[in-house]
């Protein structure tokens, strides 16, 4: 069984963003086409059973906020026009509603981000081969013997054991947790050990390129460089969990640790119990129709994206319909799939 689990509101972002100037009466379309594209190509490319779309939910960060308070912070005080968060929330729903008639499944619990939905789903079904499709590098730790990760930015799928460019450096894959949780990231405003950026890291610790390390063998390595050289302040901050908001020592690495990490995902039971079922059980075909998959494309415009000739429609349906029949052949019955 192969299957494609997708961030959703990361594959959304890259085709807003990145299919600028698709637009249909006025109305920009390029994050769905963006989208629905990427899942068909995708269902050719990996040959699949299954596709599985996780979106972030309501207050999604907020668990992990209550640990530390900075959490994405920066994310909150981008501005955007009006106009453009209506568009991204628009294309956001509108994509909603074509997986469901393309039978697609898809999950969105309020609460959790999509990061911690792909994680569990990825630690409860040992009989999947899975691929992840995101670019967000704390996905990078559930690559597994059965789990891939294919990073759109760099055109690239990695399995275990790969190196990976992270923050333009070359480093061991199972190590991305690691250097974020000392690094800091950027993204997620996540403080790191002050003064601590990739390069000085990697000129302490060069083993990340090629070892799989953990954070008692950092600090290991950390009081044998400082027994060595007692001022080197960068070794001093590391031992005693200085960041730019102050003093932690071990607190630090908890903190970090527990944010960083997805060996623990942080759902509501209302979530595991949904993703479970995503896993083991089917859809219902009831309700979805191809008919409606094309009335919509029609009404968004979708139709002009396709590559001219008298077969685009079946072309662009094709795998989705493959999908449907590896569907319909199953068990029916009925998923919360989305709230």
């Amino acid at each position: 069984m192969s299957v494609l689990l997708v961030d959703g509101d990361n594959l959304l972002t890259i085709g807003f963003y990145g299919v600028k100037n698709a637009f249909h009466k006025g109305a920009h379309i390029g994050g769905i086409y963006h989208f629905l594209n990427t899942l068909r190509r995708s269902f050719e490319t990996y040959h699949l059973d299954k596709i599985v779309v996780f979106w972030d939910g309501l207050e999604g960060s907020q668990t992990r906020r209550k640990i530390y308070i900075h959490y994405k912070e920066n994310r909150r005080q981008r501005i955007r026009s009006e106009e453009e968060l209506n568009s991204y929330n628009h294309q956001r729903d509108r994509v909603k509603q074509y997986l469901e008639e393309l039978f697609v499944r898809q999950g969105e619990y309020e609460y959790c981000e999509s990061d911690d939905n792909i994680a569990y789903y990825t630690q409860n079904s040992p009989d999947e081969n899975k691929i992840i499709y995101s670019s967000d590098g704390d996905l990078t730790q559930l690559v597994s013997e059965t789990t891939q990760i294919y990073n759109p930015s760099h055109g690239k799928i990695y399995k275990k054991n790969d190196t990976i460019v992270y923050d333009h450096e070359e480093i061991l894959i199972d190590n991305v947790r690691l250097v974020k949780m000392i690094c800091g990231d950027s993204s997620d405003n996540i403080a790191g050990i002050k003064g601590m950026g990739i390069k000085r890291f990697l000129s302490l610790f060069p083993e990340i390129k090629t070892e799989r390390l953990t954070i008692e063998q950092i600090k290991e390595k950390s009081n044998i460089l400082f027994e060595q050289d007692k001022h080197n302040k960068l070794i001093a901050n590391l031992l005693t969990g200085v960041t730019k908001y102050g003093v932690f020592g071990e607190e630090f690495f908890d903190v970090n640790n527990r944010i960083v990490s997805l060996d623990e995902p942080f759902l509501t039971d209302e979530a595991k119990e949904n993703i479970s079922q995503l896993i083991s059980e089917n859809l219902d075909p009831e309700g979805r129709s191809y008919k409606n998959t094309m009335r919509m494309m029609m009404e968004d415009g979708l139709f002009n994206m396709l590559p001219k000739s008298e077969d685009m429609w079946t072309k662009f349906l094709n795998p989705f319909l493959r999908l449907t029949r590896k569907e319909k052949n199953k068990k029916k019955i009925k998923v919360k799939i989305y709230d």
